[in-house]
């Protein structure tokens, strides 16, 4: 497992390399670090060599937990349940709906929606609360505020181009 402070750190489009073995496909731009961490990248072959540049990080309670927010997979969750990392929380913040909604509205725009398997069955998958930095999901249909993420996704920033000119 590598340490969340150190992946809170990368940047989308950073290459990103993992130690030997600890990296392992699901899918396509799809890779499992340790059980509760998972990457996006974009592999990039070239001169006899592979390597990956980042998109986005994302802890999940399991990797049934992971499937149900990535692919909406909702029969492949577990249930698992378990206290997020502190490294992908607000400052200051508790893990909980409640406290991650105030803690996030205190300091930026704060975005709730819910997403549904809309193209084949309509089945709920989770409500989210979102800002620029990060995407908490939650199982339950209800507004419940002791409810904790079952996953976070964790925006990687972009690398500013132009600041580098």
């Amino acid at each position: 497992m590598i340490k969340w402070s150190v992946l809170r750190e990368l940047k989308a489009g950073d290459a990103f390399e993992a130690p030997q073995g600890l990296l392992s496909l699901i899918d396509e731009g799809v890779y499992k670090i340790s059980d509760t961490q998972y990457c996006l990248a974009d592999a990039v072959i070239g001169n006899e060599q592979s390597s990956l540049t980042l998109v986005s990080l994302y802890w999940a309670a399991s990797e049934g937990a992971f499937k149900r927010a990535y692919f909406m997979e909702v029969e492949a969750d577990d249930l698992a349940v378990c206290v997020p990392p502190v490294e992908l929380l607000p400052e200051g913040a508790g893990a909980t709906y409640g406290e991650l909604k105030r803690a996030m509205a205190s300091v930026s725009n704060v975005m709730e929606h819910a997403s549904y398997r809309v193209m084949s069955d309509g089945a709920f998958v989770h409500k989210s609360l979102e800002n620029s930095s990060a995407a908490y999901h939650f199982r339950s249909t209800d507004i419940m505020d002791d409810e904790l993420p079952y996953a976070i996704i964790w925006k990687c920033r972009p690398v500013n181009l132009s600041a580098q000119k």
